[in-house]
């Protein structure tokens, strides 16, 4: 899940506790169904939209284009504001900006790789981070039919994961186990809400290779803390 991904990716820690199922129990076997059909998705493509609300603007950040998902590998084409591409696989995630000439490398943890390359990220690995709790699905989307959505509110238990994330609230499509909406409220209150529509499951998704010109700087933001290697040049990222 990018929402998910951009707010905690880069800095979470460790899972805090153990895996444990919600309290309650009704809850908990929907969520167990739906994860084992999500558990048969090899592969998703979709149109997405972000909208980013800030305190400082009065109208919200949006950026939009298509998000392709293939096994462990997850491919996001922004189209507007500007042109940019990330991806992401268990190991690392790569953000290229064409008209920077820049590719920036993140590395993931296992976990966290795992977390952010799913069309549905697997209950085993969001519970170890998160609580869950159900609420109405028209206190996310109006719009929403009640008895095919299910709205659920995850709170971070990590306190390195509570640094960059206050709540998450998703809307679950049940029949199809994808998600349909995500909202990311960061520790400072702005909120990022992720949309997704022509939804497309077990497609053919096409080549997900990120391929960058020859000269483009790579550079490696956490090199400081994860001891990667420093700024080169690339011409294809595999």
């Amino acid at each position: 899940m990018a929402a998910i991904l951009t707010a905690a990716s880069f800095g979470a820690g460790p899972a805090s506790q153990p895996a444990t199922a919600p309290a309650d129990s009704a809850l908990w076997a929907k969520l167990l169904d739906i994860d084992s059909r999500a558990g048969r998705v090899r592969s998703l493509a979709a149109t997405f939209q972000q909208q980013k609300f800030t305190a400082l603007l009065r109208k919200p950040l949006v950026s939009d284009g298509r998000v392709r998902i293939r096994g462990a590998v997850m491919r996001w084409d922004t189209q507007r504001p500007e042109p940019s591409v990330l991806l992401i696989d268990e190991h690392e995630a790569r953000v290229y900006y064409p008209a920077q000439k820049t590719m920036e490398i993140y590395p993931l943890d296992k976990r966290l790789g795992e977390l952010a390359a799913s069309p549905l990220p697997r209950l085993e690995v969001l519970r170890s981070r998160f609580s869950f709790a159900q609420f109405p699905v028209s206190e996310i989307d109006r719009s929403a039919d009640g008895k095919r959505f299910i709205a659920l509110l995850l709170m971070p238990m990590n306190p390195s994961l509570r640094q960059y994330v206050s709540q998450v609230r998703v809307l679950l499509d049940v029949p199809s186990a994808y998600v349909r909406e995500a909202e990311v409220t960061d520790a400072d209150g702005d909120r990022s809400l992720l949309s997704f529509s022509d939804v497309q499951l077990n497609v053919d998704v096409g080549n997900l290779d990120l391929t960058v010109p020859p000269g483009t700087k790579v550079t490696h933001p956490l090199e400081g803390l994860e001891g990667a290697p420093g700024p080169q040049t690339q011409g294809k990222s595999k």
